[in-house]
């Protein structure tokens, strides 16, 4: 799940490119357009490098981050330690990951065939 702050930041980057090419013509609109584009790239280059930087150190992350949602605390057998053990399904973790990423695409791709 921690993926999907850098999906959320392409896909307002996506959004503010997509708006910006769509509005123009007026001086303060082309301004605006300008904007929105400027601000638009930034958070597409924001997104892909926390999705960068979160697969370099996906280690680091994969034992301090849980949102405990769907966990459950299991008493280890062995050294009676207290761990999280997740009991979210495959197909509800593909879930969360399919629609964001399927929606940045389909933006992405927008983008590049009007804009």
């Amino acid at each position: 799940m921690s993926r999907l702050d850098s999906l959320i930041w392409l896909l307002l980057g996506f959004a503010q490119l997509l708006v910006g090419a769509a509005i123009g013509g007026d001086p303060i609109l082309d301004l605006l357009a300008a904007l929105l584009q400027g601000t638009g790239y930034s958070s597409v280059l924001l997104g892909l490098y926390f999705l960068i930087f979160l697969a370099r150190h996906q280690k680091e992350f994969a034992n301090s981050y849980s949102k405990v949602e769907r966990t459950t605390l299991v008493r280890n057998e062995k050294t009676g330690v207290l761990e999280l053990k997740a009991s979210s399904t495959l197909g509800s973790k593909a879930f969360w990951y399919a629609i964001p990423v399927g929606l940045t695409l389909l933006s992405a791709v927008v983008y590049l065939v009007v804009g």
